[in-house]
C-alpha cells in the first residue's frame, strides 16, 4: 500500500521524489523499476534523515521500533505518518518513541488495498473514492495533520476523522474480523479430506468470501495482536450468531432461518456491490 500511495502522490504532483526503505533488495529494485522510488535502502534512519514526509507502511507491531529509529534524525519541519490498520497501540507507541517530535506525527488509515502483498502490486488509483480515516489526537500539530490529510486528498481519498478508540472498534468488525473468518474457512477446508478437490470446486460465493485469506499472514498476525480485545469481542458475537443459525438448522426451523437470512440480506443490499468488487478488476 505504501507503493500505491507513492505512485498516487507522484501522479498528483504533491510529492516529487521517493526513497524506498525495505529489508528486501528485491522490493527496492521493484520500486525503482516501477517508478515508485528514485533510490532506496534498508536503514530507516538513513531514509528519514533528509525526508520532508515519512510514511511508515509496515506490519503494525514493527512501527514503534521504526519511530524510535527515525526520531533522532528527523528534520524539524518533517512530518511522519503511518497507514496501520490499528490505531490505539500504534499511536501510543508513536507517542513513546517520537517523544518531543510527536507533534510532527499525523496518522491516517486508508480503507483500500488488495489481498496480494508486495510493491509489485502497487497502482496509483488505489485510493480514488476511498475513505481515509484520520485519527489525529492531542499533541499532534495542526500543520502535520493538514499536510498528511492534504496528501491523501490529492490521491482521491475522502477524509473521515475518528478517535483512535472508535477506529479500532469499527474496523475490528468491518475489516479485522472478516479476515480472521476467511482464514478460518480456508484453513478448515485445507484440513478436510481431499482439500485440493474441494478448493477446485469453489464458486463465486467461496471465492468472494475467501479472497482476503490470500493476504499477508505477518501483517494480519500483527493486526490481531494489536487489536486483540476488540477482535475477540467480535468473534464472541459472531459465534453467538452462528449458534443461532446452527440451532435453526438442527431443529429444521425454516422460519428462523428465513428471518435471519432476510435481516442480513436487507442490510447487505443497502450497500450495493461495494468498493471491494471494483478493486478486484484493477491491474497493477
Amino acid at each position: 500500500m505504501g507503493g500505491s500511495a507513492a505512485l498516487a502522490m507522484k501522479r498528483a504532483g504533491t510529492i516529487h521524489s521517493v526513497y524506498a526503505c525495505d529489508m528486501s533488495p528485491e522490493a527496492i529494485s521493484d520500486a525503482i523499476s516501477m517508478g515508485i522510488a528514485e533510490e532506496g535502502g534498508s536503514d530507516p534512519a538513513e531514509a528519514a534523515r533528509t525526508a520532508d514526509v515519512i510514511m511508515v507502511a509496515t506490519p503494525v507491531m514493527t512501527m514503534e521500533s521504526i519511530f524510535r529509529q527515525i526520531a533522532p534524525v528527523m528534520k524539524p519541519d518533517a512530518v511522519v505518518t503511518d497507514i496501520g490498520s490499528v490505531r490505539g497501540m500504534v499511536q501510543e507507541g508513536a507517542r513513546r518513541a517520537l517523544g518531543e517530535k510527536f507533534s510532527q506525527y499525523a496518522p491516517c488509515h486508508p480503507i483500500a488495498g488488495g489481498e496480494k502483498p508486495g510493491v509489485r502490486y502497487a497502482f496509483a488509483d488505489m485510493f480514488v473514492g476511498k475513505k481515509i480515516i484520520s485519527t489525529a489526537e492531542e499533541g499532534m500539530s495542526a500543520r502535520s495533520v493538514d499536510i498528511i490529510e492534504s496528501l491523501w486528498k490529492s490521491c482521491g481519498g475522502q477524509i473521515i476523522r475518528m478517535s483512535p478508540e472508535r477506529h479500532d472498534e469499527v474496523f475490528a468488525l468491518m475489516s479485522h474480523l472478516p479476515h480472521v473468518l476467511a482464514y478460518a474457512l480456508v484453513a478448515m477446508i485445507t484440513e478436510s479430506r481431499d482439500p485440493d478437490t474441494l478448493l477446485s470446486m469453489g464458486g463465486t460465493g467461496f471465492l468472494d468470501f475467501s479472497r482476503i485469506a490470500a493476504s499477508s499472514p505477518v501483517m494480519w498476525r500483527d493486526i490481531c495482536l494489536a487489536n486483540r480485545k476488540a477482535i475477540s469481542e467480535g468473534l464472541r458475537r459472531y459465534r453467538a450468531e452462528l449458534e443461532l443459525f446452527q440451532k435453526a438448522i438442527d431443529d429444521g426451523n425454516a422460519d428462523q432461518l428465513v428471518a435471519g437470512f432476510a435481516r442480513a440480506a436487507q442490510a447487505r443490499r443497502k450497500l450495493g456491490q461495494g468498493d471491494s468488487l471494483k478493486t478486484q478488476v484493477k491491474k497493477p
